[in-house]
């Protein structure tokens, strides 16, 4: 994962082929940890190279979403690609947890 803080709380996530969503746990605490020592207020978890969001991602969304919460911070999902998130749209029983924003502009 690569984390950049850009300016007024906000930082930006890219997450990397290294990213495993079916351990969650294992990734959660040092993440949050990072995320408080950059004063994070809003985290901005770029989506834009991953062509799918199944089910087992989505619900690592919902766990970091959960996290963030806890620690004041609010999760921002950007730069889904049209056919992710209407496959998702498909997936999905009730709104997402967390805000969806075109990029990483809009969500600022």
């Amino acid at each position: 994962m690569h984390l950049t803080p850009i300016g007024d709380g906000n930082v930006l996530l890219e997450p990397g082929q290294g990213l495993d969503p079916s351990n969650p746990d294992g990734i959660m605490e040092s993440l949050l940890a990072r995320l408080q020592q950059n004063g994070a207020r809003r985290l901005l978890y770029d989506l834009k190279k991953l062509p799918v969001i199944d089910r087992l991602y989505y619900d690592w969304l919902i766990h970091l979403h959960r996290g963030c919460r806890v620690c004041g911070i609010e999760l921002v999902a950007v730069n889904i690609h049209p056919a992710a998130a209407f496959g998702l749209s498909l997936q999905l029983e009730s709104t997402p947890p967390f805000r969806c924003a075109l990029d990483v502009d809009a969500a600022r």
